[in-house]
């Protein structure tokens, strides 16, 4: 089985084009939703509890935009949280792949692949690209938040032309070309069909 990782820069669209590749019957493991999970988990709100005290916490779940508000201003308090998601993540993944069984390949959709150093992890690896201005207006309707909001998360990960350059595959969803014919070359490349 192939490892694919699939990325892009917030509002890049990754998560329209995974539903696209699960439509055509590949797993999709969508990092930021198991990782909202370890966030609940028990260990990890009791180290941010200690941290960022009881208030960062409200009917048993971790207040996510609280969260969001400390750590997008600090590159420390973001390896902080990292540091607590990423080790268990990685493991919840690799159970994850092991559990797939024999089929051609099955993809990990993670925004900050490239930024934790997780490329290692995938024998392939998409990038879904989008312009930024068109990615800003995604994420400001989608979010209902503001342009300096959605720029302080982008300035939490890399430039997109650094990840294309690192990519085995690019998916280009910039409004204009059409992404399933992207999508189902990539699709025949990775099952061996022509």
């Amino acid at each position: 089985m192939i490892r694919v990782g699939l990325t892009g820069n917030i509002g890049s669209g990754k998560s329209l084009v995974c539903k696209v590749f699960e439509e055509l019957g590949v797993p999709v493991y969508y990092a930021d939703e198991r990782a909202k999970i370890i966030l609940d988990s028990p260990e990890v709100q009791q180290r941010l509890v200690k941290r960022y005290g009881a208030d960062i916490m409200e009917a048993g779940h971790i207040r996510r935009k609280k969260l969001a508000s400390i750590v997008f201003q600090s590159k420390e308090e973001l390896a902080f949280l990292n540091q607590n998601i990423h080790p268990a993540l990685q493991k919840d993944m690799e159970i994850w792949f092991a559990q797939c069984g024999d089929i051609p390949y099955a993809i990990q959709e993670a925004a900050i692949l490239f930024e934790n150093s997780f490329e290692h992890l995938f024998d392939k690896i998409i990038v879904v690209s989008a312009p930024l201005e068109l990615r800003l207006e995604r994420v400001m309707k989608r979010d209902h938040t503001s342009r300096e909001a959605v720029l302080q998360r982008v300035q939490n990960q890399w430039e997109e032309s650094r990840k294309t350059a690192l990519a085995d595959e690019v998916i280009v969803n910039d409004g204009k070309r059409l992404l399933l014919p992207q999508i189902l070359s990539i699709h025949r490349r990775l099952t061996g069909k022509k």
